[in-house]
């Protein structure tokens, strides 16, 4: 852990993603600045906003042809116009040199001048989340997000070298096994 300046706890349905360039690193580097343009200080996370990726939005629409079905966040492009209200379900890059535990959400509690938390403004970077459906506590909520959908093909920067290497993994694994023999038939 202390081999890095940031660390993010994530969901295997989420991820954090960059509306310009590819790394978080990079991220970083535009929101640091930012950051400390209007305070001088570091902070102790940066949390960026969440938004839906329902999979009801995606079955309104069809599949993409040229995506495996199984490259699940790749197909799933259709998302809720509106994010969730600021600082509410929102994912974080955590400072290690000032924040001591953790919460799935935020610090708990961190060193020198308490948990300070920068928003990363939404054209910087998203939370992307994929479900099924929204939370309990979002169900109201949640209808006027599948009202609302627009498409937001963002991940599609990722989908050549992904496609290639998780199928070519998954081959490795044995996973097209049956499929291939079925096809040489």
């Amino acid at each position: 852990m202390y081999e890095y300046k940031y660390i993010a706890l994530l969901d295997i349905d989420e991820v954090i993603m960059p509306l310009e360039g590819t790394t978080w690193k990079g991220l970083m580097d535009k929101v640091l600045p930012k950051a400390l343009k209007i305070n001088k200080e570091e902070r102790a996370s940066y949390n960026v906003r969440n938004v839906y990726f329902l999979d009801d939005l995606l079955h309104n629409h069809g599949w993409f042809k040229e995506i495996p079905k199984y490259m699940h966040m790749l197909q799933h492009v259709y998302r809720a116009k509106n994010f969730t209200k600021p600082g509410q379900y929102v994912k974080c890059f955590h400072n290690t040199e000032k924040v001591l535990t953790l919460h799935n959400h935020f610090p708990l509690s961190c060193l020198g001048s308490g948990c300070t938390s920068y928003p990363i403004e939404t054209s910087d970077a998203q939370l992307h989340h994929y479900r099924a459906d929204c939370v309990k506590t979002l169900k109201k909520s949640c209808e006027e997000y599948r009202k609302t959908s627009v498409m937001d093909t963002t991940i599609w920067k990722f989908k050549q070298p992904l496609v290639g290497r998780v199928t070519a993994t998954l081959r490795t694994l044995g996973y097209f096994a049956n499929q291939e023999k079925d096809n040489k038939r």
